[in-house]
């Protein structure tokens, strides 16, 4: 693919990406734009390479910051809290308080033939 071709397709997905933003939350300028965009895509080789290359900078200036604000979010509504929920409830799961003696537990289980068939 030459760099005129992948420019016309990043034209023709940001002007479809404005109509998706126009049939989703009903805004009229998402029109006006995508039309803007696809007409100056379509005539134009020179502006859909400067669009193009300005797109490109924007997603990567959004590749640093997205995924920060996404890990974030995930860490302290989910697996933070969840972490806290955990260590209110149980009781010292993995014996780590030192408080024992030995880390050893008794199980008083019959071992038969089957037993060993299904270890896990």
């Amino acid at each position: 693919m030459t760099k005129k071709d992948t420019s016309r397709t990043t034209i023709l997905v940001i002007s479809m990406g404005f109509l998706v933003m126009y049939l989703v939350f009903g805004w009229k300028w998402a029109v006006y734009v995508s039309l803007a965009t696809g007409i100056t895509g379509a005539t134009s080789a020179y502006l859909s390479q400067k669009i193009e290359w300005a797109w490109m900078q924007l997603a990567r200036v959004l590749s640093y910051i997205v995924p920060n604000i996404l890990l974030s979010l995930i860490f302290f509504l989910i697996l933070f809290p969840a972490a806290l929920i955990n260590r209110l409830f149980t009781k010292d799961p993995l014996m780590l308080s030192g408080k024992y003696k030995t880390y050893f537990i008794d199980v008083n289980r019959k071992m038969d033939k089957k037993a060993f068939e299904k270890t896990w």
